[in-house]
């Protein structure tokens, strides 16, 4: 074999693969401008960036709809977590009196004297009883503030200068919170929650008079 054909074979090998090389080449730029699509058994890695604004173009009511992401997380701090427009604002708390004295005419007394027992211990309820650990209550509702004449200088000096009258709601203030509503007395007890309870209390000690006080309009 002389020079000539030598040369017509290694050109013809060279040629060839020039042809694969290009082709190859041609092929692997048109698969990495399509990411998210196999190759070769593979799925190459998606720009979520581009995937996302992708998704908004394609569906913008969806995308809307959806939940706001959580703030970018600062100096290693967790991310914020993402505000519910929808969810409720929290309730504002606190006791309310009035609430209890509009109770008191479907409020149940003898319910209110089995609720008492816990206080019979310091608080005499017969007319004309002496004073124990704490004044006498008979009489109470619209009554002086420590004006029990027989428990006088046992009154703390924190009672003694609230002043005003028992009525059906600083009664419903005192027993929720005695300490809350009289800060230094020396009531003891803790108070009553359950607006209800106090409700009926108060509707037992009305009757602890010779004529109970008129129910408030």
């Amino acid at each position: 074999m002389d020079s000539f054909e030598m040369s017509k074979i290694a050109g013809a090998v060279l040629a060839a693969l020039l042809l694969i090389v290009g082709s190859n080449v041609i092929i692997g730029a048109r698969t990495a401008s399509s990411p998210g699509q196999p190759v070769n058994g593979y799925t190459l890695p998606t720009d979520t960036a581009t995937a996302e604004a992708a998704q908004a173009a394609a569906d913008p009511v969806k995308t809307a709809e959806a939940p706001a992401l959580a703030a970018p997380a600062k100096d290693g701090a967790a991310p914020a977590p993402a505000k519910d427009a929808a969810a409720p604002a929290p309730a504002a708390g606190g006791f309310d009196a009035k609430a209890v004295v509009a109770l008191l005419a479907s409020a149940k007394a003898d319910d209110g004297a089995a609720g008492f027992k816990k206080c019979a211990a310091c608080h005499a309820v017969k007319k004309d009883a002496p004073s124990g650990a704490a004044p006498n209550l008979w009489g109470i509702v619209n009554r002086p503030k420590a004006a029990q004449a027989d428990f006088a200088a046992k009154y703390s000096d924190a009672m003694k200068a609230k002043g005003g009258e028992w009525t059906y709601e600083n009664l419903a203030l005192f027993l929720h919170q005695p300490k809350g509503y009289i800060a230094g007395t020396k009531m003891a007890f803790a108070g009553i929650k359950d607006p209800a309870e106090i409700a009926n209390v108060i509707a037992y000690l009305r009757t602890l008079a010779d004529a109970p006080a008129p129910l408030p309009n």
